[in-house]
């Protein structure tokens, strides 16, 4: 009776208490329903490693093999990439897209936070629809807008080379050689502007309203508190637009792309290196070296993302 007893007392809870029915329900189900979260993050994560996954894989298993006319597929190693850092046609589309870069990316990030800040000042009446201004260029298809600014750039078609003729300048072509880099440069402005500002201006507003009644009380103006209290608050932000920026110009394709058909002369297949990439495998089939190529790509756009945090981080930390 006295061990019935003890078993009796031990399995009840301390202090006396049996819990709660409806709490060892809700246990209970809680235990049941453990995979729920799984089978709705699944199919994400399915898709995932199917199409983004799945092909990265296989590209880099391509990226070791080389088809020839005799002796049909074999693994040449690392050839495939040595080829890539000898290419000269490839490097000399990645420098252009390094000096177009190196000019439209801090431009279009400056213009964007420069308007945001006065958005968000308050400067302008009717802000909202001044954002949703800024924001129609970017809800334009790009290959509808790069369209309707090639009508604009074609020395033949543009109405700008009829006042260029009334200004007396004959010579007047927007897709020159010398100047469609800054053409498709402009596109690229006038489209990624927008979409920056209302990044910018959420960031802004997420900023609490007493750190800038505490500013004007110590006698800071407009100009100081953008500045001092604004840019500096929305640095993680800006390190994820000018990072997404770099991605952006790597990857440039569309806009050179429309524009070849009416600057040929300028506008050659490797004017970019996705334009490379998009000849080599359309024209010649090359998908081993492609494949190759696209990872050295990729390669690139992580070292200039980290190298840009690095530099940032410094120059913050040296402050």
């Amino acid at each position: 009776m006295a061990s019935a007893s003890a078993r009796q007392g031990a399995a009840r809870p301390m202090g006396g208490k049996r819990p709660h029915p409806s709490a060892v329900r809700a246990g209970s189900a809680r235990r049941a329903g453990w995979w729920t979260p799984y089978v709705l993050v699944a199919p994400f994560f399915i898709a995932f490693l199917l199409f983004t996954v799945g092909p990265l894989l296989l590209a880099a298993y391509n990226s070791f093999f080389e088809s020839r006319l005799v002796g049909g597929t074999s693994f040449v190693w690392f050839e495939n990439y040595a080829e890539v850092f000898t290419d000269d046609r490839f490097w000399e589309g990645f420098g252009r897209i390094l000096l177009y870069g190196a000019v439209f990316t801090p431009l279009t990030i400056g213009l964007s936070l420069f308007l945001a800040l006065i958005v968000d000042a308050g400067v302008v009446r009717h802000g909202g629809f001044f954002r949703t201004l800024y924001f129609v260029p970017y809800a334009i298809p790009a290959v509808v807008a790069t369209l309707m600014w090639g009508f604009l750039y074609g020395p033949t078609i543009s109405p700008l080379s009829d006042v260029a003729s009334w200004l007396g300048l004959d010579s007047f072509n927007l897709l020159d050689p010398s100047v469609v880099l800054f053409s498709i440069g402009n596109v690229a402005v006038w489209t990624y502007t927008g979409y920056n500002i209302l990044v910018f201006f959420a960031a802004l507003r997420s900023i609490p309203a007493e750190i800038y009644e505490a500013a004007v009380l110590d006698g800071a103006g407009g100009w100081r508190i953008a500045w001092s209290i604004k840019v500096p608050m929305i640095k993680p932000v800006l390190t994820m637009v000018a990072i997404f920026s770099i991605i952006n110009t790597i990857q440039l394709f569309t806009e050179p792309m429309v524009l070849q058909p009416l600057a040929p002369r300028a506008i050659e297949s490797n004017f970019t290196p996705n334009m490379y990439a998009y000849s080599l495998t359309a024209g010649g089939q090359q998908l081993n070296y492609v494949s190759a190529l696209s990872f050295v790509l990729g390669a690139m756009v992580i070292l200039m993302s980290v190298v840009y945090v690095r530099v940032t981080n410094r120059r913050e930390a040296d402050r």
